[in-house]
C-alpha cells in the first residue's frame, strides 16, 4: 500500500455518469437535438471527495481502474478535479460503473440507469488502513459495503473523522456504520428505513440511540436536521434556480465535510453544505457545479455573518 499524506480518504461507488437534459414533448422512438449533454465521474463519496479537493484539501479516492476507456475517463476525472491518485489501483479486466441520467427539465429531478458489469469492487487488502488512521477525514458511502466497514473499522478509534452517507442497505449494515462513524449524514428515507420512525426529529432521536457520532438527516429542497443537545437544528436549502439535482446530497456532505476540517461549528458545517448543495443544483450533473472558494466570495453576501468569517477570516 503506497505512503499517503492525503487529509481526506473517500471510497464508494465509482461512475461515470452520461448525462442528459432532454428538451420538452420528447416522444419515445424520436430523434431530439440538446446542448445539455455532458459525461462526469459521479457517485455519493467521490462527488463529496471533489468538493474537499475543490477547497484545497489534499484528498484520495480508492477504486479499482481497468484498461477500458470508461476507466480511463474515470481517472481523467478524478485527474481534473484534484483527487490524489494515491489509492486508485491498476486492475485490468476490471471497470468503473457505467450510469445513464435523465433530467427532467422542468424538475430538476433525474432518473438513473446504471450498470455495474465487471465492476471493480474493492478488495479487503485495498483499504489503506494506515493512511486511514493518518488522515483527518474518510467518506464513504453504502453502495460497497465491505469497503465502507473496512474504511470505518480503521478510523474508529482514531482521530479521523468519518463521514457516512447511506442511500440503501439492511438494518444490520446500516446499524454497524452508525455505529461505526463519526457523523452519520442520512437521507431522511433511509434514516426512516434505519429506525422506524417518520418525522425528521423522531428520526434523529433514534439514531442517536444507535451511534455516538453526529446525527443529521436531510431531504432535499426541505433541507437538513440535526441533533444537538439543545433540540433539533433546521437550516433551510438556498433557493435557486434548479438545473439538476443530481449530486446535491453528496456535495453536502463534501460541504459539510470542508468545515469539519476547519473546526466549524455544527451550525456553520451545515449551512456551508446547503449552500455548495445549492450551487451543485445550478448546473448539469453533480460535479459541474461544484464551487470554489472564489465562488464563495462571490456569493458571500448570502452567507450568515458567522459563515463569512469562517470562510474569510480578516
Amino acid at each position: 500500500m503506497p505512503e499517503s499524506s492525503a487529509e481526506v480518504i473517500a471510497a464508494g461507488i465509482n461512475t461515470v455518469d452520461f448525462l442528459a437534459r432532454p428538451p420538452d414533448g420528447v416522444v419515445p422512438g424520436g430523434k431530439y437535438e440538446t446542448d445539455e449533454l455532458d459525461v462526469q465521474g459521479g457517485g455519493p463519496a467521490s462527488t463529496a471527495a471533489c468538493v474537499t479537493a475543490a477547497f484545497g484539501h489534499a484528498t484520495a479516492f480508492a477504486a479499482r481502474l481497468g484498461d477500458d476507456p470508461v476507466s480511463l475517463l474515470s481517472r481523467s476525472q478524478f485527474t481534473a478535479a484534484g483527487i490524489r491518485p494515491d489509492f486508485l489501483i491498476h486492475a485490468p479486466g476490471e471497470r468503473v460503473a457505467m450510469s445513464m441520467v435523465q433530467i427532467d427539465r422542468s424538475t430538476g429531478e433525474r432518473t438513473v440507469y446504471y450498470n455495474l458489469s465487471n465492476y471493480g469492487w474493492l478488495h479487503p487488502e485495498d483499504i489503506p488502513v494506515n493512511a486511514i488512521r493518518q488522515a483527518r477525514l474518510i467518506f464513504v458511502d453504502g453502495y460497497d459495503a465491505p469497503a465502507a466497514l473496512g474504511m470505518l473499522r480503521a478510523a474508529h478509534g482514531s482521530d479521523c473523522r468519518s463521514i457516512v452517507d447511506l442511500e440503501h442497505g439492511d438494518a444490520g449494515f446500516l446499524h454497524e456504520c452508525i455505529s461505526l462513524a463519526t457523523d452519520v449524514l442520512l437521507p431522511l428515507h433511509t434514516a426512516r428505513s434505519a429506525t422506524g420512525k417518520d418525522s425528521p426529529g423522531d428520526c434523529l432521536n433514534s439514531l442517536a440511540s444507535l451511534g455516538h457520532g453526529q446525527m443529521i438527516v436531510t431531504d432535499g429542497e426541505r433541507g437538513s436536521w440535526a441533533l444537538t443537545p439543545e433540540g433539533i437544528l433546521h437550516q433551510p436549502c438556498f433557493p435557486v434556480d434548479v438545473v439538476d439535482t443530481n449530486g446535491c446530497g453528496d456535495a453536502f456532505h463534501g460541504g459539510y465535510g470542508v468545515g469539519l476540517l476547519r473546526d466549524w461549528p455544527l451550525p456553520l458545517r451545515i449551512e456551508f453544505g446547503a449552500w455548495v448543495a445549492s450551487r451543485v443544483a445550478t448546473a448539469l450533473g453533480g460535479r459541474r457545479g461544484i464551487p470554489n472558494l472564489k465562488i464563495a466570495r462571490a456569493d458571500r453576501h448570502r452567507f450568515s455573518p458567522a459563515l463569512q468569517a469562517a470562510l474569510f477570516p480578516t
